[in-house]
């Protein structure tokens, strides 16, 4: 099986499986300020799922259904199951389809119940993606505070991009 990392991001796969599986998320990071108009490329899908059991359930089935395999340093060779993902701020895949990174702790973020609710929801072909809203997103940006997010949020405040 060809490298994982080396593959192509396909977005829209990831999100399919994850509405499959029924996983309550918001989408961060690239994707998601790419949503709310920043061209920057990101090359993975970032997202917060909702902290409940019964989703983080439903997200291990659609990440084993991805066949995404444990990029964190130390974790590579653990089977992917619900109990395991609350143990580490963010966990990060690979997937044939590209790379994933699940946060449970985002600096800047809102509490997941804020976060959702003012997420914007996109249609991409049937699949409905929550996005984290623009001020949320930039929330996040400043309090992680590296020099691609700080490019972000200029980009995303930029009165020219509207």
């Amino acid at each position: 099986m060809p490298d994982p990392r080396s593959e192509p991001l396909d977005a829209q796969r990831i999100f399919e499986e994850l509405a499959r599986h029924d996983v309550d998320f918001v989408l961060v990071g690239g994707l998601a300020a790419q949503t709310h108009g920043n061209t920057r490329m990101t090359n993975d899908v970032d997202v917060i799922p909702a902290p409940a059991p019964d989703n983080l359930a439903r997200l291990a089935a659609a990440l084993r259904a991805l066949e995404a395999r444990v990029l964190n340093p130390g974790h590579e060779d653990i089977e992917i199951e619900a109990s395991m993902l609350p143990r580490a701020t963010i966990w990060q895949f690979a997937t044939p389809h590209g790379d994933v990174d699940v946060l449970h702790e985002a600096p800047g973020a809102a509490p997941w119940s804020e976060l959702r609710e003012r997420a914007l929801v996109i249609v991409l072909d049937e699949t409905r993606v929550p996005v984290a809203g623009r001020d949320d997103l930039i929330r996040m940006k400043l309090a992680r505070g590296r020099p691609i997010d700080r490019a972000d949020v200029a980009a995303l405040t930029d009165p020219e991009a509207d």
